[in-house]
């Protein structure tokens, strides 16, 4: 398949239209406002995009902060022997999963059958602008060794994902920074939309989506963020959130149990560099998705990285885009 097919095989709709109202910023003159209706290239699920002026307020951490320290944590560790959950031996023979300053323990708000939770450190607050490949390394590289230990003693166990809600706008329960590592015999929503649309674009075209995707989005040369080593990077078609979110894409890795010590630098050196955009925007929470499955040979290990902001600075910015 040359590059011009792949441009043809890899469509970016979009529907352009406009709300028509009396503007009170213009002395209620008739006025439009531009948006688009975007369709996900893959899936086929719409966003909604409109080009409008942005900018966050520095938020107030320090009070979100020294509040957290006022309730019980119990990540903290003069808390985390008594206060968490171990893991059954045939499992996970030391009852935790240990490395570095990293602890995973199991969730005791399960959202799959095999669900972790994959504590950073000892430290209560992680700050945004500490967010670099080598204090996320463990947590992740922990998550890994869960998933591995999983898949052993779980045959049925065929669709992995790790997911992270940093801070109360994004989502999270606690300061304390936490990734929840998910394994089970049901996909998600997001992933069985990726996976079906991965077959659907193989039995037309075959051709990998994720390779095609990458070559695309590399001509059109509008949302292409670049690569690094085994991971590609753009700004997302269709965003899940008021804000542009951004997708890495590992176009050669099948799962998450194949990702090495290599490729995992690759995504933590990417994803710093993301996260330290959002910290210089005032932008202090975020969502990641990371998804894989061993159930299907055209996907590809990827990944979603979405902006919050603290309630208060827009009521319509915290709120998921009609999809």
């Amino acid at each position: 398949m040359n590059d011009m097919e792949t441009v043809m095989s890899i469509e970016f709709k979009k529907i352009r239209s406009q709300l028509r109202l009396l503007n009170p910023l213009k002395g209620h003159a008739p006025d439009e406002i531009p948006f688009e209706i975007r369709f996900d290239p893959l899936t086929g699920a719409t966003g909604r995009v409109f080009d409008l002026p942005f900018k966050a307020e520095k938020p107030d951490v320090a009070d979100i902060v020294d509040r957290s320290k006022k309730v019980f944590c119990p990540f903290c560790p003069a808390a985390l022997e008594k206060s968490t959950p171990e893991f059954p031996k045939d499992l996970i023979s030391e009852g935790r999963i240990q490395v570095g300053d990293a602890t995973l323990i199991p969730n005791l708000a399960p959202f799959e059958k095999h669900a972790g939770v994959a504590i950073f450190s000892q430290e209560h607050f992680l700050p945004m602008e500490n967010l670099t490949p080598e204090t996320m390394r463990n947590a992740f590289s922990a998550s890994l060794v869960y998933f591995k230990r999983v898949a052993e003693s779980d045959p049925l166990a065929r669709f992995f994902s790790i997911n992270w809600n940093y801070m109360p706008p994004a989502g999270s329960s606690l300061v304390h920074a936490h990734l929840q590592p998910n394994a089970g015999e049901v996909p998600t929503n997001a992933l069985r939309e990726q996976i079906e649309g991965c077959r659907s674009y193989r039995h037309k075209n075959q051709n990998s989506f994720w390779e095609d995707f990458i070559k695309a989005e590399k001509q059109n040369d509008e949302r292409y963020l670049g690569s690094i080593g085994s991971t590609s990077w753009v700004v997302s078609f269709v965003p899940f959130s008021f804000l542009p979110d951004v997708q890495c894409v590992f176009p050669g890795l099948l799962t998450l149990l194949e990702l090495n010590k290599d490729d995992l630098e690759c995504f933590l050196d990417g994803l710093s560099k993301i996260l330290k955009y959002f910290f210089y925007e005032n932008i202090y929470g975020f969502n990641i998705s990371i998804f894989s499955t061993t159930d299907e040979e055209s996907h590809r290990v990827n990944a979603r990285i979405c902006p919050r902001l603290l309630p208060g600075l827009s009521e319509t910015a915290t709120s998921p885009i009609p999809r």
